[in-house]
C-alpha cells in the first residue's frame, strides 16, 4: 500500500473518532439524555455546538456555553465548550489556531482534573499534523504525550497515544512496528477501558495482513470488528474493509453476501460512505467481469493513486498486461515522489531542530564564557589582595622557573644542531647520485611538457566549442524553466482565486441544505445573498480569464467601425451609476461636439470604461468620479477616469496592472481587470497609465487614435 492511500486511510479513520475524542471519550448507544452529566439547562448548548462545530457559528454557541457553565461554576461545561474550537479548528485546517484553542483546553482540562479532554487536545494536535505530511513533528509530540500520560497513569491518556503512535509508523511506513503498538493498543484497552470501540483497530490490524497477503489472518480480524462494532457508522466500516479482504482472497460468493449485507445496512441506518461504497461496486464489477463499467466507474475515484491502483487491478483481471504494467510503472512515480516528500519534510524539520539546539548551545557557550570571566575578575581581586611580600615570593620563584627552562632549552638546541649536523653529512654524500638522476628526469618532464602543451590546446578547443553549445542549451532550459514557472504560478492564482467563491457557495449552501441547521429565514436570506454575490464573482472570473486568454493568444478580432465618443461615454456611465455609494455623485465632461466619431471596436472599449469606473467605486466612498474626454492631438483622444477615493499608494503603482493585483484583498474581484484594460487598449494602438501626480484620490489614463480617414468616410455616408 502506498504512502498516499495509508494517509487517505488514516484521515478517514482519525476524522472519524476526532469528535469522539473531543467529547469525552465514546458514549454508550444507550445514553438517556444529557450522557456527559452536567447542568441540565448547559446541555442544549453543547448539543447545539457539535451539530455546528464545523462552522462559524459554532465558535459563538461555544463561546456562549463557556459563559453560561462559569457562572454556574460547572467545571466539566467549560471543558466541553473549549472542545468545539478544536473539532472546528482542526477541521478547517488552521493548524496555528488549533494549537491555541489545544493549549487552552489542556489547560483548563488539568486545572479541572478532567484529564481525558487533555489527552483529546493532545490527539488532536498529533493527528493533525500526521495528516499534513509533518510525521516527524507528530511523532515528537507523541513521544511528549506518552512521556506525560504514564507520568499521571490515566488510562485514556496512555491508550490514546499507543494507538497514535501506531498510526504514526503505519504513515511513516513502518507498518511492523505500526502493527505492534495497535497490537498493545488493542490489549490496553479491552482491559482498562471495555467502553471504547475497537472495530477501528481490528480494521488496522486487518490492512496490516491484507498487506502482507495474509488474507486468512486478516479475515479473522474484520469478523472481529464486525462483532465487537458498537456504531451504525463502525459497523458499516468494519463490513466494507470485510469486503475488500475477501476481495484480495477473491473468494466471490463471500464477498458478493457481505456486499450486500453493507447496502442493507446503510439503506436501513443512513449511514453514507460514499467513496468506499464506489470502490466496493468496482471490485464487484470486477469480479462479475464487468471491465468496462469498471473503467467508467474508477474515472469518478478523485484521487491519482487510486485510480491507477484500480485501473492496475482491472487491467490485470481483464488480460491487458501491457496497460496493467503502465499503470504499475503510475503508481511506483507517484509513491516516489510522496516518499521524497516526506523525506524532504523530515530533513526540514530536522534543520530547524538542530538550529533550536544550536541557538540553546550558543546560549549555555555564552553562559560559561561569562562565569568564567566573572571567575577571572574574582581571581584579579585577590590578586590585589596579596602582601607585597607574598608577591615578591612568587617573582622569585617565577625567576628560578625561567632560568631552569632557559637551560634546559639551551640544552635542547645543542642536542637539534647535533642532529642537523649528521643529516647534512648524510644528504652530501647522497647529492652526488641524486644529480644524474635529476638530469633523467627533467629531460622526461620536458617532453612531457611539450606533449601536455599540445594536448591542452587541443582540449582548449574542443572546451570552447562545448561550452558553446551549453550556453545554448542553458539559454532553452531558462527559456523553459520560466514557461513552466509563469504557467504554475498563473495555475496557482487562478485555483486561489477560484476556491474563495467556490467555497463561500459550497459552504453556505450546505447551511441551507443540511435539515439540522437551525436558520432562521433572516439568516437564508443572507446566505442566499452570499451565494449570489461569490457566483457573480465566479463568473466575473470565468469572463474575465476567457477574455485574457482570447486577448494574449491573439484570436480575438478588433470589430472596428466608427462611433460616436460621447455616446459611448455616457453609455458606459450610464450602466455603472447605480453601483454609486450614496454620497457620490458621477459627472462626464468632453470637448469634442456630439457628432465627432472616431473608429473603435465599441464592445471593448466600453468594457474599459467601465470596468475603470467599477473600480472608482470600490474605492471611493464621498465626494465624486469624473470621466472626462478630450482631443489630446489631431491623431489621438485621450480618456481619464478621476475620483476622490483612498487612493493608490506609489509603491503599488508600478504593478497595478500586474494579473491577480489587488489593493484591498478583502474586496470582490479578480484582480485581472486591469490586466485586461492594458492589454485592449494596447490592441487598439493606444496606452493606459496611472496619474503618480494625483493625490486627491486616483486618476487613470489612456489614449485612442483618431482615424480621420474612417471619420470623413462615415460623416459622408
Amino acid at each position: 500500500m502506498s504512502h498516499s492511500l495509508v494517509k487517505d486511510k488514516m484521515k478517514r479513520y482519525t476524522n472519524i473518532l476526532i469528535l469522539l475524542l473531543l467529547t469525552g471519550l465514546f458514549i454508550p448507544a444507550g445514553a438517556q439524555n444529557n450522557p456527559y452529566k452536567i447542568d441540565d439547562s448547559l446541555y442544549p448548548f453543547f448539543q447545539r455546538a457539535t451539530k455546528s462545530r464545523t462552522y462559524p457559528q459554532g465558535l459563538l454557541i461555544a463561546d456562549t456555553l463557556y459563559a453560561e457553565a462559569t457562572k454556574k461554576k460547572d467545571k466539566k461545561a467549560q471543558c466541553l465548550a473549549l472542545t468545539i474550537p478544536v473539532s472546528f479548528y482542526y477541521s478547517s485546517g488552521n493548524y496555528e489556531k488549533l494549537e491555541q484553542a489545544a493549549t487552552k483546553l489542556k489547560e483548563e482540562a488539568r486545572k479541572n482534573n478532567y484529564l481525558q479532554y487533555y489527552y483529546s487536545a493532545y490527539t488532536s494536535e498529533i493527528n493533525w499534523l500526521l495528516n499534513n505530511g509533518h510525521s516527524l513533528r507528530a511523532l515528537h509530540k507523541a513521544e511528549e504525550m506518552k512521556e506525560q500520560a504514564f507520568k499521571d497513569q490515566h488510562n485514556y491518556g496512555i491508550f490514546s497515544c499507543i494507538r497514535t503512535l501506531g498510526h504514526i509508523y503505519y504513515m511513516r511506513q513502518n507498518s511492523e512496528v505500526a502493527a505492534e503498538y495497535y497490537k498493545n493498543a488493542l490489549e490496553y484497552m479491552l482491559k482498562h477501558l471495555p467502553e471504547q470501540d475497537p472495530s477501528y483497530l481490528y480494521m488496522n490490524l486487518a490492512e496490516y495482513y491484507r498487506k502482507k497477503d495474509e488474507g486468512e489472518v486478516a479475515l479473522e480480524y474484520n469478523e472481529k470488528a464486525v462483532k465487537t462494532a458498537k456504531t451504525n457508522e463502525s459497523r458499516v466500516a468494519s463490513l466494507m474493509d470485510k469486503c475488500q479482504t475477501l476481495y484480495s482472497m477473491d473468494r466471490i460468493d463471500d464477498f458478493n453476501t457481505c456486499y450486500e449485507e453493507c447496502l442493507q445496512l446503510v439503506e436501513q441506518y443512513g449511514v453514507i460512505r460514499k467513496s468506499a461504497l464506489l470502490r466496493l461496486r468496482i471490485c464487484k464489477l470486477v469480479l462479475d467481469k464487468k471491465y468496462d463499467q469498471a473503467y467508467i466507474a474508477a474515472d469518478s475515484i478523485g484521487s491519482p493513486l487510486q485510480v491507477y491502483q484500480i485501473l492496475h487491478v482491472l487491467y490485470l483481471k481483464s488480460g491487458d498486461y501491457e496497460k496493467a504494467y503502465t499503470y504499475n510503472k503510475l503508481i511506483h512515480k507517484h509513491q516516489d515522489s510522496i516518499n521524497r516528500l516526506v523525506q524532504s519534510t523530515d530533513i526540514a524539520e530536522l534543520n530547524a531542530q538542530i538550529g533550536n539546539e544550536r541557538m540553546k548551545l550558543d546560549a549555555k557557550a555564552l553562559e560559561y564564557k561569562n562565569a568564567a570571566l566573572n571567575l577571572r575578575n574574582t581571581q584579579l581581586e585577590l590578586e590585589r589582595t596579596k602582601s607585597q611580600s607574598e608577591l615578591e615570593k612568587i617573582n622569585a620563584e617565577n625567576s628560578k622557573l625561567v632560568l631552569k627552562n632557559r637551560n634546559l632549552e639551551l640544552a635542547r638546541l645543542n642536542v637539534e644542531a647535533e642532529k642537523q649536523k649528521a643529516i647534512l653529512k648524510e644528504q652530501q654524500s647522497a647529492s652526488q647520485h641524486y644529480i644524474v638522476t635529476l638530469s633523467l628526469v627533467l629531460s622526461f618532464l620536458f617532453l612531457f611538457t611539450c606533449f601536455l602543451i599540445f594536448y591542452l590546446y587541443r582540449r582548449r578547443r574542443t572546451m570552447a566549442i562545448l561550452q558553446e553549445k551549453n550556453e545554448e542549451l542553458t539559454v532553452a532550459r531558462d527559456h523553459a524553466e520560466e514557461s513552466d514557472r509563469m504557467k504554475s504560478f498563473f495555475i496557482q492564482n487562478m485555483s486561489h482565486e477560484i476556491r474563495t467563491p467556490l467555497n463561500a457557495i459550497v459552504g453556505f449552501s450546505q447551511v441551507l441544505s443540511t435539515p439540522d441547521m437551525e436558520v432562521d429565514e433572516e439568516e437564508k436570506a443572507e446566505f442566499s445573498m452570499l451565494i449570489q454575490q461569490n457566483s457573480e464573482l465566479l463568473t466575473t472570473l470565468i469572463n474575465d480569464v476567457l477574455d485574457l486568454a482570447s486577448l494574449e493568444s491573439g484570436k480575438y478580432t478588433m470589430h472596428l467601425a466608427p462611433h460616436r465618443c460621447n455616446e459611448l461615454c455616457q453609455i458606459a456611465m450610464a450602466s455603472v451609476v447605480h453601483r454609486n455609494p450614496k454620497e457620490v455623485k458621477s459627472y462626464f465632461t468632453s470637448d469634442a461636439p456630439n457628432d465627432f466619431l472616431f473608429v473603435t471596436d465599441k464592445e471593448r472599449l466600453q468594457q474599459v470604461l467601465i470596468n475603470l469606473l467599477i473600480n472608482a467605486t470600490k474605492f471611493t466612498s464621498q465626494g465624486s468620479i469624473t470621466l472626462q474626454l478630450e482631443q489630446q492631438t489631431e491623431d489621438t483622444a485621450l480618456f481619464s477616469v478621476t475620483d476622490t477615493g483612498t487612493g493608490i499608494p506609489k509603491e503599488k503603482q508600478k504593478k497595478i496592472f500586474n494579473r491577480f493585483e489587488k489593493l484591498n484583498e478583502n474586496a470582490q474581484g479578480t484582480g485581472l481587470g486591469l490586466s485586461i484594460c492594458q492589454l485592449i487598449i494596447e490592441q487598439l494602438g493606444g496606452s493606459i497609465w496611472i496619474d503618480p501626480d494625483y493625490e486627491e484620490g486616483s486618476r487613470f489614463l489612456f489614449t485612442h487614435p483618431i482615424d480621420k480617414s474612417d471619420q470623413g468616410k462615415e460623416e459622408t455616408r
